[in-house]
């Protein structure tokens, strides 16, 4: 141990590099110790504050200096979600070419990022449309938002053009056209097969002439089927589309009804409204598309994401039940691991033979009912 004095001296000229003597020094200027003045501490805080004071704009108290740099920092937020950022951006979109068909006059109209995000919906829109009309026309358009197919109107077109490209003579040269003609437009009034056949065959036995006379009332009778093509498939989507309007709707009450009649989905498990909400709303509410554009709720999601768990759980879920039959296993289950757990906790607590706790039978601790605790 380090003696007292040894300790002092060396904690004193530990730093000698910046240690200082002064040699000048008179033993006569420490006689009055009175006229010492030692700083106060309130007198430094005062001083530390004036001259806080004195860094201040000479106009502004430091209350209004608060206040202003409250104002710059909600002025900065406001700023980042200011409309302008937003219409800014739109415009700058508009120059490169990426939004053509932004209207500059309704800008300002762009005031967040739902805004934004309609405004390229409605270009992305508006492109496919310019694209469609220069690829296929007005009227390829219309039918397409009739529901009639691409794949459907392009076999129309083709059907259109190759009935206008048929003239008299080329029937009359082409034997073999003249007879198809025949044949299809006996398809087209919805005369079975066979029965095209033998009424085709009249027309070759009664010789060449008969035959061109009747594809050239067959070809007239093809160009007004066909011209009526895109108006009758237009009515057939358009019944179709109410039938799967109203199985859907079935569908829907049938699945609420399903779902909201009944108080357990599983025997002996009641449930309520919370719980049958959350069922309805597992099955109805899409939660996002799959790679191929197919709308999907959670559980589609969750079991696209990851198939060969989901299905394994599935299954095994599915045998356990019997088919989703039969659920007492899992219930028996629960119930028997609930027992176990209450055993377990009944064994916590000790008895003896009077059939009481243990700090009921200890006299020194306790001295029955109405009895004072004994310390």
């Amino acid at each position: 141990m380090p003696k007292e004095e040894e300790f002092l001296g060396m904690s004193l000229f530990d730093d000698t590099n910046n240690l200082e003597i002064n040699m000048d020094f008179n033993p006569d200027d420490l006689e009055d110790d009175d006229n010492i003045e030692i700083p106060n501490e309130e007198e430094e805080v005062q001083d530390e504050n004036l001259d806080e004071q004195d860094n201040l704009d000479e106009d502004e108290s430091p209350e209004e200096v608060g206040e202003n740099e409250d104002q710059e920092e909600e002025g900065d937020e406001s700023d980042e979600n200011s409309p302008n950022i937003y219409s800014s951006f739109a415009s700058v979109l508009n120059e490169q070419g990426l939004l053509p068909s932004l209207d500059l006059q309704g800008i300002k109209d762009i005031k967040n990022a739902d805004d934004l995000a309609s405004l390229f919906k409605g270009e992305m829109e508006t492109q496919t449309k310019n694209y469609l009309l220069e690829k296929i026309g007005q009227e390829g358009y219309e039918a397409l938002e009739k529901g009639i197919s691409l794949a459907e109107y392009q076999q129309y077109q083709d059907n259109v053009l190759t009935l206008d490209s048929i003239t008299e003579d080329s029937l009359r040269d082409d034997i073999e056209l003249s007879k198809k003609l025949i044949y299809q437009d006996y398809l087209s009034q919805g005369i079975d097969d066979k029965r095209a056949m033998r009424l085709l065959k009249k027309s070759i036995d009664a010789g060449e002439d008969s035959i061109v006379e009747d594809a050239i009332e067959s070809l007239g009778s093809l160009k007004v089927v066909e011209g009526k093509r895109l108006e009758r498939l237009a009515t057939e989507r358009k019944e179709q589309q109410l039938l799967d309007s109203q199985a859907q709707t079935k569908i829907d009450n049938d699945l609420k009804n399903s779902i909201y009649n009944k108080t357990e989905f599983i025997k002996g498990i009641k449930v309520n409204k919370s719980i049958q909400d959350k069922v309805y709303n597992s099955i109805t509410k899409v939660v996002g598309k799959s790679p191929t554009g197919v709308l999907e709720n959670r559980l589609m999601k969750e079991r696209r994401e990851n198939p060969i768990d989901f299905d394994s759980k599935l299954y095994y879920l599915y045998e356990l039940t019997n088919g989703f039959a039969d659920f007492s296993k899992i219930t028996s289950k629960a119930e028997t691991s609930a027992l176990s757990k209450l055993e377990k906790d009944l064994r916590r607590t000790k008895f003896e033979g009077s059939g009481s706790p243990s700090y009921l039978s200890d006299k020194e601790s306790y001295g029955g009912i109405g009895s004072e605790i004994v310390f």
